[in-house]
This record gives structure tokens, C-alpha cells and sequence, in this order.
């Protein structure tokens, strides 16, 4: 009976939601209630910035690789777009590209699961993970890690994405 509720709740939830016209992130989510993008977890977690993140430091370690977008190996945007791709979000493949998803955000406002971009072009992107830390895919030779983010030149923008 209480799985009935549940459902009847959260179908509920989904009418409701979308009678409401929200414009603010360009990102499409399958569901309200997600897991935590290990498949062998069936606990249920509310999507936040700090699953994601979470996420996101399990990978740490994992090379660099050029053009990179799986656990073989990651540049910078494809670390990015694989991360939220285990949440059902869809990012672009580029940083250039990911910085017209989700909404400006000033950095003095950042949020744990943040994108951050560096570069006058946009040429890296990384997650921030808060107490001005962001984790990335740096460069050749490197691989996923957390690093301080005002050790990074050419801080641009960052955008939220949830």
C-alpha cells in the first residue's frame, strides 16, 4: 500500500510540475527522485549538487586522455558530461558547448556541483565540490583530482546545472 501512495505521490508531483513553466536551465532530467548512478545502489537519493559531486570523487585518479569520455580516460569535458550523464542530464561535449547549459552563476555564489570554465575561449571545465575546491581532468599526464580553485588562471564563468 505504501509503494501505491508513492507512486500515486510522485505521479502527482509530476502533474503539477509540469503545469509550472520553469525557463531556467536548458538540462532535461528523467525523473524528480534519482539514484545515486551506482547501479548496484537501490537506495533512492534526492539529485543535488552534493551527489553529484560525490559521484564525481569516486573517479578521482583516472587518467587524462585526450577526447577522453569514459573511466578509460577523460579530458576535461568529458569528465563533466560523464558525470552527469550518471544522473540522466545530458551535457554537451565541449566546455565551450557546456556553458550554454543550466544558469549563470557568479563566483562568489557557487554551489557544490557547479560547472566552472576557464579560459577567454572557454578551453577547461571543471565541477566545483565547495571550500573553494573544484575537481577536473587537468592535462596530459595528470589525471581526475581536486584541486584549489584560485591556484586556476583564467577563471571565465560557471553555471548551475541543478
Amino acid at each position: 500500500m505504501k509503494k501505491v501512495k508513492r507512486v500515486t505521490s510522485f505521479a502527482l508531483a509530476l502533474l503539477v510540475a509540469g503545469s509550472i513553466s520553469i525557463n531556467s536551465a536548458n538540462v532535461q532530467a528523467k525523473g524528480a527522485i534519482l539514484g545515486t548512478g551506482v547501479a548496484s545502489s537501490a537506495k533512492q537519493t534526492e539529485l543535488t549538487g552534493a551527489t553529484i559531486v560525490a559521484y564525481a570523487k569516486k573517479l578521482t585518479g583516472i587518467p587524462y586522455k585526450s577526447g577522453g569520455t569514459t573511466k578509460a580516460g577523460f579530458d576535461c569535458s568529458g569528465f563533466t558530461k560523464y558525470v552527469y550523464s550518471q544522473f540522466d542530464i545530458t551535457l554537451p561535449r565541449t566546455a565551450k558547448d557546456q556553458t550554454s547549459k543550466g544558469t549563470v552563476v557568479s563566483k562568489a555564489n557557487l554551489r557544490v556541483g557547479d560547472l566552472v570554465f576557464f579560459g577567454a575561449a572557454i578551453s577547461h571545465v571543471g565541477m566545483y565540490v565547495g571550500d573553494g575546491m573544484f575537481i577536473h581532468s587537468p592535462k596530459p599526464g595528470s589525471s581526475v583530482k581536486i584541486a584549489e580553485l584560485k591556484y586556476m588562471p583564467n577563471y571565465n564563468t560557471a553555471r548551475r546545472i541543478i
